[in-house]
């Protein structure tokens, strides 16, 4: 069986390997992937002929030599052979099978001259650079953890709220308020993940009008009587949403569903939503009309 293995560049300028004939290196590679973790290997020929050089015109037992008379490839016992430095240059995967043959004789791993002939196959197989470049490759990637979805009644840590006071004095308590209670709409409609959802928050607060741009768009509708926070989920999420996004004056599009009755008494809605849709959109009370 044949199993997945990792070469470096410097294996190309080794001396033993540029002595070797050019389909000597290659049947050396596919050897690689021919022994088990052990470096141990079915000492077969036939079978490396068929397996790695299939359309090539060549003679392989003399290219087995090549390898065997450099001790790269060392036969031993009944049909079998052994990589002796296999286990220096290559660290499989931890989860590959133990090796089954019988373990050759101790003298036979005798220290190669090939130098880094590959990286840690732990490394190539999960997608990393080799260690030595961690370093300088690794930093500030972002530490482990699962995207989840935008937790149900959550807010911003003191740690945001000090920053949003710095960042936009010009926002009241009221009007962050009211900013992370539309983002929190904006993410459950969108089902949208997140590793962190201050710095997402953050930058929501720092995108919000300012008193100075509300007062343009006309009086604030009066403050409303407590009521429960508007929760968008589901199907009906979805259609909330959209309609919280629909501009006065402009069509409603045929795929967002159905479509908003001429005023606003769609029972569909409570009057939070509507309450909500008019502030958005920087309209009085009285406005009603929803363009259709």
């Amino acid at each position: 069986m044949a199993r997945i293995r990792a070469i470096k560049p410097e294996f190309f300028t080794s001396d033993d390997i540029c002595a070797l004939s050019p389909r000597a290196r290659l049947l050396y590679i596919g050897l690689w992937c021919e022994a088990d973790r052990e470096g141990r290997l079915v000492w077969a020929p036939r079978g490396f002929k068929r397996r790695y050089l299939p359309d090539d015109d060549c003679d392989i037992d003399a290219l087995c030599r090549e390898l065997t008379d450099r001790t790269l490839v060392r036969p031993y016992g009944d049909g079998l052979a052994v990589i002796p430095t296999f286990a220096t240059h290559q660290h499989v995967n931890p989860r590959e099978a133990a090796s089954k043959l019988v373990p050759p004789p101790a003298h036979l791993h005798a220290p190669s001259r090939v130098i880094d002939a590959s990286p840690s196959v732990a490394d190539a197989q999960g997608g990393r650079e080799p260690k030595e470049r961690e370093g300088r490759e690794g930093a500030g990637r972002r530490p482990p953890g699962t995207a989840h979805t935008l937790p149900e009644g959550w807010t911003p840590g003191e740690n945001d709220r000090g920053w949003v006071r710095t960042a936009r004095p010009d926002l009241t308590a009221a009007m962050i308020e009211d900013e992370t209670e539309r983002f929190r709409n904006f993410q459950a409609a969108q089902n949208r993940t997140a590793h962190s959802w201050g710095p997402l928050w953050r930058n929501w607060v720092m995108k919000a009008a300012s008193a100075e741009v509300l007062a343009r768009r006309g009086p604030a509708p009066a403050a409303a009587a407590a009521r429960e926070p508007l929760r968008l989920t589901g199907a009906h999420g979805v259609w909330t949403f959209r309609l919280m996004a629909h501009r006065p004056g402009e069509p409603w599009p045929a795929e967002h569903g159905p479509a908003p009755e001429s005023d606003l008494d769609n029972p569909r809605l409570d009057d939070g939503q509507r309450r909500q849709w008019r502030r958005h959109h920087g309209l009085p009370a009285s406005w009603q009309k929803v363009p259709t």
